[in-house]
């Protein structure tokens, strides 16, 4: 039996394209090393070949950016202006390997670069409903099964922290960053770590490490608890203090830190990862369409709080040359609560429902009302109401909740889904509604 060999680089230059395009991306790398003209094929402006590789393994953006609504859409003109499949393909690809290599000194340099591309290939996934994405591999987006298949290396990479050497450290963080080891999250001051890091650590989740690290916890409360993190700039919530109504990272990354960990003591069951966190996961109620947020449905939450002495105590210490750590401070943890909401739009002029930070315009904001009760236990249920908005920018949401005891609102929850649009969690901070000179604070998740 012969068979008849075939000259490919022979072939029309259209058709050599075609098949070659059916390759994965490091058989291609390997094809344009065998000679000249197969490296002609590569060049970076062949935008034929670079789109159906570039698609072979990843969502098309375009569909993606499709379902962004327009204020979020504003900021993403430059770059599609500007979009190139090879240079999109070749940083996704060198964040992967520098991910599944896991060498740290790269790593270091290249940091924002690699939490950059982490982002943009959860930011352009293609959303799946919920029963959609817990069923085979097959169903899973092309972005988010290459990000689940780097796991576990992606949580090492998210728990360690690999800083710039050109930034500002404590003595501490330079002794450490000296040596061979990377810094784990836990030794590291979060000021210090990017808006963007803070945020693939909240939609992540939480780390195996992460969860029995004492230290860990101990930084995410000096965050949490610290008075001068939040006023009345901040709507008392999680957002920066300066009355922009963007949301404050490192905060809500240390909400999410401790909230992952206290739940757990009360349920034993929280999902979590990346593709938990993706807008509209939850599909939209076609009988309540003007329920962009999902709000009219059963939400299931907890909070934490730390004793007030010791709360008092560490923001008193704030003007001492060296403030307590919080590591061994403990904190009282709720009952699992379930809140039962439902749209109110009736509520529209209630004056502790009005907020003087922007909000984005794209949708309306909602408003709400329903009781909570604690589950499983015969406690009396009790009234709250709120609303639902856009942060400035269209991308997260925004939620208040209050709640009232005998008629009277005593609690404020200000909180913010970080996924986005009916994703998943919402972690937030609770005050007294009177939002008194050094009141109790505390933190919530639902």
């Amino acid at each position: 039996m012969t068979t008849a060999s075939i000259d490919l680089l022979g072939l029309a230059p259209e058709l050599v394209e075609n098949i070659i395009s059916f390759l994965r991306p490091h058989d291609i790398i390997q094809f344009g090393r065998t000679c000249k003209l197969a490296a002609s094929y590569l060049r970076p402006n062949n935008v034929t070949l670079w789109q159906a590789v570039f698609l072979q393994v990843f969502d098309d953006p375009k569909t993606a950016r499709d379902k962004v609504l327009p204020e979020s859409r504003i900021s993403l003109q430059k770059r599609e202006a500007e979009w190139s499949w090879h240079h999109e393909l070749r940083k996704r690809y060198t964040a992967r390997n520098l991910i599944l290599k896991q060498d740290w000194d790269p790593l270091r340099h290249r940091y924002n670069d690699v939490v950059e591309a982490v982002l943009d290939i959860f930011d352009t996934a293609i959303n799946l409903h919920i029963d959609d994405i817990e069923g085979s591999n097959d169903e899973r987006t092309g972005n988010m099964a290459f990000l689940e298949s780097l796991y576990p290396q992606l949580e090492g990479f998210i728990h360690d922290y690999h800083p710039d050497i050109s930034s500002p450290w404590t003595k501490l963080e330079s002794a450490l960053a000296d040596t061979s080891r990377p810094m784990t999250r836990s030794m590291v001051v979060h000021r210090n770590v990017s808006d963007a890091a803070c945020r693939l650590h909240i939609l992540y989740g939480p780390t195996r490490r992460e969860q029995e690290s004492r230290r860990g916890l101990g930084t995410a409360r000096m965050l949490v608890y610290d008075w001068s993190e939040r006023g009345a700039l901040a709507d008392y919530g999680p957002f920066k203090n300066d009355g922009s109504g963007t949301v404050n990272w490192h905060v809500l990354e240390g909400v999410s830190t401790l909230m992952h960990r206290n739940i757990l003591a009360v349920d034993g069951k929280l999902p979590h990862g990346l593709r938990h966190s993706v807008p509209y996961l939850t599909p939209l109620d076609e009988s309540i369409p003007e329920d962009w947020a999902g709000v009219h449905q059963a939400w299931t939450g907890t909070y934490a709080f730390m004793d007030y002495g010791d709360l008092f105590h560490y923001n008193a210490a704030h003007a001492l040359v060296s403030r307590p750590n919080l590591d061994d401070y403990e904190e009282a943890c709720g009952d699992l609560m379930q809140m039962d909401l439902h749209l109110n739009p009736d509520l529209k002029d209630d004056p502790r429902l009005q907020t003087s930070l922007p909000v984005g315009n794209d949708l309306p904001m909602l408003y709400f009302c329903g009781m909570s009760s604690s589950r499983g236990r015969s406690r009396p249920r009790i009234a709250c109401r709120g609303t639902a908005s856009l942060v400035p920018g269209g991308r997260e949401v925004r939620w208040r909740f209050l709640i009232s005891y005998a008629g009277a609102d005593q609690w404020q929850l200000e909180g913010v889904q970080p996924g986005g649009l009916r994703s998943g969690a919402i972690f937030g901070v609770w005050s007294h509604c009177d939002h008194e000179e050094n009141g109790p604070i505390g933190r919530e998740k639902l």
